[in-house]
This record gives C-alpha cells, sequence and structure tokens, in this order.
C-alpha cells in the first residue's frame, strides 16, 4: 500500500509486455483532459454506466475501470455514482495510479498487469470500463457477473486524421471494431454501439499535449517534435466509437445446459 493510497501488487513480479504510460505521457494526459477536451465523451461513458446500475439489485456492485491510466474517466464517472456503489481503478504503470490516487481519493486504484490474473473475485464486477486500454477477454469474463456491462471506447477510422497526417502519426488499425467484437464473442453479447464525434479547435499547449498523451510522440523524429511545438493552430475531429456488451449467463453459453454451481447458486 503506497502511501498514496493505492494498491502495487506488481513488485516482485516480472516486467509485463504493456508497462503502461510514463510520467511525460500521464502529465500531457492530465493537461488534456483536465482542459475539458473530452469531456463529451466522459459524460457519455457515464450516461451509458448510469443507465446500467439503475437496473442492478444487487447488495453489492462494482465498477471497474481496467487501464484507467490518471483516472480521469473513472473520476468524473465517480462523482454520480451512487454512494454504495465501489469504484476500482487498474493500470500497468505505477505512475498512472499514483496520480489517480491523490486526484480521487475515494477512488480504490490497484497497479497491476492486465495479460494476468486479474486481482477480483469470479462474477463480482457489475460494471467494465475498457478505455483505449488493453483487453484480456477471459478475465473480463471470469469477474464480470452474469448480465454485467462492458464498456469499450476505441478510435474510430477518421480519429484526429489531419494531425495524423500533419506529423504521420500511428495509423488506426484496420477492422478494429470488428476484431474487438470477435475477442469477445462467446463470453459477451454486443449490445449496441454509439459512434460520437468532437470538433476540436486546437492551439498550443493542447496541440503538444494530445501527441504527447500517446505513444505517437516518441515515433516523432526531433525535427517533427519541433515542428509539432511551433504549430500554433490546427483544426481536426476526434472521432470514437463505444461499443456497449453485456455479459453471456453461463447457461445461454451452453444452451441453456445449468451447471451444478449454477442450480446451486440459484437454489440459495
Amino acid at each position: 500500500m503506497a502511501r498514496e493510497g493505492y494498491v502495487n501488487l506488481m513488485t516482485g513480479h516480472k516486467r509485463p509486455k504493456i508497462q503502461g504510460d510514463d510520467k511525460v505521457m500521464l502529465r500531457a494526459r492530465r493537461r488534456f483532459l483536465g482542459n475539458g477536451r473530452y469531456e463529451p465523451l466522459s459524460t457519455t461513458i457515464n450516461q451509458i454506466v448510469l443507465a446500467h446500475l439503475a437496473e442492478e439489485t444487487g447488495e453489492e456492485t462494482a465498477v471497474l475501470d481496467i487501464g484507467c491510466g490518471e483516472g480521469y474517466y473513472l473520476g468524473r464517472l465517480q462523482e454520480q455514482l451512487p454512494g454504495d456503489v465501489c469504484s476500482f481503478g487498474l493500470d500497468a504503470a505505477k505512475g498512472a495510479a499514483r496520480l489517480a490516487a491523490r486526484q480521487y481519493p475515494t477512488a480504490r486504484f490497484i497497479v497491476a498487469d492486465v495479460n494476468r490474473q486479474i486481482p477480483f473475485a469470479d462474477q463480482s464486477v457489475q460494471a467494465l470500463l475498457n478505455i483505449f486500454a488493453p483487453r484480456n477477454p477471459a478475465e473480463f469474463a471470469r469477474i464480470a457477473a452474469p448480465g454485467a456491462l462492458l464498456l469499450i471506447v476505441i478510435p474510430r477510422p477518421g480519429h484526429l486524421l489531419e494531425l495524423r497526417e500533419a506529423f504521420g502519426l500511428l495509423t488506426i488499425e484496420p477492422e478494429k471494431r470488428r476484431r474487438v467484437i470477435d475477442q469477445l464473442n462467446g463470453r459477451f453479447a454486443l449490445q449496441y454501439s454509439r459512434s460520437l464525434t468532437i470538433e476540436l479547435n486546437l492551439t498550443q499547449p493542447d496541440l503538444a499535449d494530445l501527441v504527447q498523451m500517446t505513444p505517437n510522440y516518441w515515433h516523432l523524429t526531433p525535427t517533427k517534435q519541433a515542428q509539432l511545438q511551433a504549430l500554433a493552430r490546427l483544426q481536426t475531429a476526434a472521432q470514437f466509437e463505444l461499443l456497449t456488451f453485456i455479459r453471456i449467463r453461463d447457461a445461454e453459453i451452453r444452451g441453456g445446459v445449468e451447471t451444478r454451481r449454477e442450480r446451486r447458486e440459484r437454489r440459495i
């Protein structure tokens, strides 16, 4: 347990394949998001999660943001959650958990590797968020309660197109939407998807922060980095897709055949 309040579960482990964001990326993201540039996305996420939780009837409710970064989306969501809902953020970067715990002390933040076993009990989470973050479908399915929400946010092909073309930034993975759906097939059912576009008229320092808060910055040559810092204004659009999944009940996966465990739980 760190003095800032987060829990580090990666001490003594080998370095994970996914290292998480470094300090430069995290601080750039904190500044950019703090300026409200992606607030419409945060508001839409909140609406989806709150609508789902309004239908929950269990005594204990947990929300988990997997790949939470410095905590912006979970922090804004937590402001609207009922007092009996526990909110957790998980990230592989210790620096991310430190920033998040300082900014949002009433949430619980954990340093852990999403590629390993996620440190939550079976069927213990009612809403999972995965916003521009790595996925572990098997573990998502294990910790998600039957009927739980899984909300995945990915960039659309036109995301920041003008900025990417101007500086030769990393391209959006082709067929990303289809690949995500295929990864989750058999465990989660896609309920609906929603597209969101945010028009951005950017000036410095938001322009530099937007690039620095992603791995793109480290792919720029020194010349391109200097050009980015010197660019006074650029107009582009952030384009997102929000994919809303529901955890399929195990009996439904097996065509309605209940396991011994499911029959026992139903009787209880």
